[in-house]
């Protein structure tokens, strides 16, 4: 088996790896990657490869870090299947029909602008045809029932507990077992089923997205969550929460719900302006069989994403009405790392007065303008304009989905093999990954490297 690391090398956005086995090609993975506007675009429309010889795609899960680029693989030549979860399925076909919404919708946007400055207008990336033309290729497989995305090689899922329909991806062929860990997520954390451990594997392919850093626990973090309300309160804040419209919302649902059960929340409308994060609620409604015992029971009971005080907003016009609106109030809105969608014009009329909180929840790539708020950048750009952030900014990095870096040095222990022969590093920013590899190497584990972009091994 051959392959190429071409997405996600020393970095966090973008994956992409290509694998060939006797001389036939699938890829695992095909995310967007998300960074300055430029370069994004650059990386994003070309692929080293020919997209019609693929013969498959496998998907760990939907992130538009590990799906968005899909659509534009299609409208490149791919016509093979996209193997995934039926979780994965649900919430990908959401994800990138709004993904080509917001592509189409910013271009216009840059568009108009671009014209009034006499400059030449561009084509997004990929628009909602493309991405309809995606969304029948998909083929769901349930965890623990392999297939073959190429002749000669067995696949199979298994439950990566990051998000709902997340897997871990085992690869066997010629004696050889690889196991790619997608996005590893964390124990003990709301909805989701803890990981899944995968033994006896020759090669890891293991994230690295905090490999050397320790979360907090997930009661601190309703705990942390219920103090800023309380400065919210006080000063009548707008709290804007950009958050990813999977998983995040609905963990922050979770949390909300809690402190309402508290009676924190009186008198703070919470707003949940994101038709995508919506739906996706709706999803994660429809998939009960991906949740922890504790979601489980209480999904029995109730709604645990509805309380008193929550509204789901769909249309922009009302969207647009809390603009005008004085706080204290919550609005959650995608996206996560504040590149597209209605968050960035909450930001808008929301950064520049310094009674206002944005509350950042998950992780920031660099070259994002979520990356730059959690920076303390003192000027953002937003679209075409400079806005003074004055603004207060929080961080709540214990919310994370990801794994952190004792847990992925505890998921390496319990695959108990001793014929692990190589371990290597990837969505991790350099620093992460050399401090993973470091802890790694002090348990007696050998070959473990950290890919570079074209790397290619051969196992």
């Amino acid at each position: 088996m051959e392959i190429t690391f071409i997405g996600a090398t020393r970095t966090v956005t973008g994956s992409l790896h290509l694998f060939e086995f006797n001389q036939q090609k699938f890829i695992v993975e095909c995310g967007l990657y998300q960074g300055h506007r430029e370069e994004a675009e650059r990386i994003n429309r070309t692929f080293p490869f020919k997209p019609r010889n693929l013969r498959s795609v496998i998907l760990s899960h939907a992130h538009i870090d590990h799906s968005g680029n899909l659509p534009n693989l299609v409208k490149c030549g791919f016509s093979g299947p996209i193997y995934c979860t039926p979780g994965t399925r649900d919430i990908a076909e959401l994800l990138l029909l709004d993904s080509a919404k917001i592509h189409e919708a910013d271009f216009a946007y840059l568009n108009k602008k671009q014209e009034k400055a006499g400059y030449p207008v561009k084509e997004p990336l990929y628009t909602v045809a493309d991405a309809d033309r995606t969304v029948p290729m998909f083929t769901p497989v349930p965890y623990q029932r392999s297939f073959e995305p190429v002749k000669g090689v067995k696949a199979t899922f298994y439950d990566a507990g990051h998000i709902l329909g997340s897997a871990v991806i085992l690869l066997e062929a010629d004696h050889h077992r690889i196991l790619f860990s997608g996005d590893l997520g964390r124990k003990n954390m709301p909805i989701i089923n803890d990981p899944t451990v995968v033994k006896d594997i020759s090669t890891l392919i293991l994230e690295s997205t905090y490999g050397g850093r320790v979360h907090d626990t997930f009661d601190k973090m309703i705990d942390e969550f219920q103090d800023v309300i309380e400065i919210g309160k006080k000063q009548k804040s707008k709290i804007i929460i950009p958050a990813f419209a999977v998983e995040r919302t609905q963990v922050m649902l979770t949390m909300l719900k809690e402190l309402h059960h508290r009676s924190v929340l009186a008198g703070i409308p919470v707003y949940v302006d994101s038709p995508l994060a919506t739906d996706v609620t709706e999803v994660f409604l429809n998939h009960p069989e991906c949740f922890d015992e504790e979601t489980y029971n209480v999904f029995r009971r109730s709604n645990p994403f509805n309380f008193p005080g929550l509204h789901y907003i769909q249309d922009s016009n009302e969207s647009k009405t809390l603009n005008n609106q004085t706080g204290p109030m919550i609005i959650i809105s995608a996206s996560g790392m504040c590149e597209g969608g209605r968050v960035t014009h909450h930001l808008i009329h929301s950064i520049e007065d310094p009674n206002n909180i944005i509350l950042i929840t998950g992780f920031q790539a660099r070259g994002t303008l979520g990356r730059r708020i959690l920076e303390g950048a003192k000027e953002v750009r937003i679209f075409n304009g400079n806005y003074e952030r004055k603004a207060q900014v929080f961080f709540m990095a214990g919310l994370s989905a990801h794994a952190d870096g004792n847990d992925l040095v505890e998921y390496v222990k319990k695959t108990k093999n001793p014929g692990l022969k190589n371990v290597l590093l990837i969505h991790g920013d350099i620093e992460e990954a050399t401090a993973l590899k470091n802890s790694l190497t002090k348990l007696d584990i050998k070959n473990v490297s950290i890919p570079q972009f074209m790397t290619r091994i051969i196992v």
